[in-house]
């Protein structure tokens, strides 16, 4: 009986990382085929593990290495992020994310009690979903955090609409985003990015069955 138990929870524990596991690549496969959407070429998105997560003091959400001033073929993303990743794609519904579309964004002045709650609401949804479009321009090839940041904004709703969201979302998480640039550290603002600014896109992406698209403005590396 006192070796059943011990023997019994190494099971359990084996079980237990087998099925994360599983479920951790499934929802790997899936980011990593939006990404690959966006940077226009065959990329990998990698999900932080739960002993990683542990053991993880750094600050940032996600991260692609650029060796050499190229861009690798893989990103990097925590577990918090990948884990919203994934309740955002396998839900019918999003209604953390509906009152986005009540805001008029055009007049916006910052946290007050008229739109408090929803954005406290959407804000971790939201975050994740531009985590992603963000790195996947930088596996595109835009090394500057605040390109890459632009140009993520320009390119979230067509993920939003990717991981299941509706193009409404998909408007309502960008116009978010880009409405939060202000609060954004340093390196991550410019000042052209802005309809009709040196980094807005023409051809933005409409709907989820867009071509891949080239991004005019500054040479990607």
């Amino acid at each position: 009986m006192k070796l059943a138990m011990p023997l019994l929870l190494v099971v359990l524990v084996a079980s237990g990382w087998g099925w994360e596991h599983h479920v951790r690549t499934r929802n790997e496969a899936a980011l990593s085929a939006v990404a690959g959407e966006l940077a226009g070429r065959s990329v990998h998105v990698s999900c932080q593990s739960f002993w990683k997560a542990l053991v993880d003091v750094d600050s940032r959400l996600g991260d692609v290495p650029f060796p050499n001033g190229y861009a690798a073929d893989h990103t990097h993303l925590t577990r918090a992020v990948c884990g919203k990743l994934i309740r955002f794609r396998t839900s019918s519904s999003h209604l953390e994310l509906d009152c986005l579309s009540t805001i008029d964004w055009s007049r916006f002045g910052g946290l007050d009690e008229s739109n408090a709650t929803c954005i406290r609401g959407a804000e971790a949804t939201s975050e994740a979903l531009m985590t992603l479009a963000h790195e996947s321009m930088h596996l595109r090839g835009w090394a500057d955090e605040a390109v890459a940041q632009c140009y993520g904004i320009q390119e979230v709703a067509y993920t939003v609409e990717q991981l299941g969201g509706t193009l409404a979302e998909g408007k309502g998480v960008a116009s978010f985003m880009l409405a939060m640039q202000g609060g954004m550290p340093e390196e991550y603002q410019s000042g052209e990015c802005h309809a009709g600014g040196q980094r807005h896109t023409r051809s933005r992406r409409k709907s989820k069955h867009s071509r891949p698209r080239h991004i005019h403005g500054e040479h990607p590396r």
